[in-house]
């Protein structure tokens, strides 16, 4: 009997060990699951700020804050918990008060423009143009009340977060990329406060990873062989709400091209048919040959 009780002795003790074990793997599982599924949901949330800035339509329409406004956002002030200030994407779900609400707006007004080299030859060229620009957000839906934007963490994706490490990249005084640090929320120990942590999720807000665009447009007019002339081209796009634009002049067959353009809709007109017509601006090297009918 004395016997028998210690083997059952032994085999609890080796039973617990068994379940000990399994319990450890259980739970290392399980919390490698969820690491992975809030890694899932940080990877997503950074995609989601970049299809607010930047996105493509099922119909192939350029959508989002870039193509309304004619540029990234900036980052507004705010401050944290720490009472420390911070720049933030507020201008995704709060409307800058500096833009103009979305319209459609004549490109003949001379006084929209906020490039003013070619105001007086894009609003001549300007009739019958009609620009979409302004802020028609928010682009990125918040929780009712909540005015900071937080990672599965609880990490606030701000300019520099609680903890002193970069979230949002900053480029020519604009948001430019976006980032988290992974599944444990800590940045990697070789990188200082300010940086962005290598192996974490750097995401660009940029379409293709490009910020600008050049737009050549060329004319195929019919009867060409009996035309020669000069043509002036002009394009129209959005500027926080205003409208910005270019024109050029250019003897037949000479193709314009205009350099510096932020992605998106562009409105162009040409002087010989006098027609504005729609272009959609890719990021890189865009080339557009019209058509136009010379009598």
């Amino acid at each position: 009997m004395r016997g028998r009780s210690a083997f059952t002795l032994i085999e609890l003790v080796v039973v617990l060990v068994v379940m000990a074990v399994l319990t450890h793997l259980a739970v290392r599982e399980i919390s490698q699951v969820r690491a992975a599924q809030l890694r899932k949901v940080a990877d997503r949330q950074l995609e989601t700020l970049r299809e607010c800035v930047w996105h493509v339509s099922q119909f192939g329409d350029p959508e989002g804050f870039l193509s309304d406004m004619g540029r990234l956002p900036r980052l507004v002030s705010q401050t944290n918990s720490q009472g420390t200030s911070v720049g933030t994407l507020s201008e995704l779900w709060r409307r800058p008060a500096s833009a103009r609400q979305f319209a459609l707006l004549s490109a003949a007004n001379s006084s929209l423009y906020v490039h003013g080299a070619d105001a007086g030859s894009l609003a001549s060229m300007g009739a019958g143009v009609l620009v979409p620009t302004g802020w028609r957000g928010p682009y990125l839906r918040m929780p009712f009340g909540k005015d900071r934007l937080f990672d599965p963490w609880g990490n606030a994706i701000e300019s520099v977060d609680e903890a002193g490490f970069t979230r949002i990249v900053v480029s020519n005084g604009f948001a430019s990329a976006v980032s988290h640090l992974g599944s444990d929320a800590r940045p990697d120990d070789k990188f200082a406060p300010g940086s962005v942590a290598a192996g974490d999720m750097t995401l660009s807000l940029l379409p293709d990873g490009g910020a600008t665009s050049r737009l050549v447009l060329r004319a195929e007019v019919t009867n060409g062989s009996t035309f020669a002339g000069e043509i002036t081209w002009a394009w129209y796009g959005p500027a926080d709400g205003l409208i910005t634009g270019g024109v050029k002049r250019v003897s037949y067959p000479v193709a314009a091209e205009f350099s510096g353009l932020t992605p998106g809709l562009k409105i162009v007109k040409d002087s010989l048919s006098g027609v504005p017509r729609s272009v959609f601006v890719r990021p890189g090297d865009n080339l557009v040959q019209i058509r136009i009918a010379v009598p």
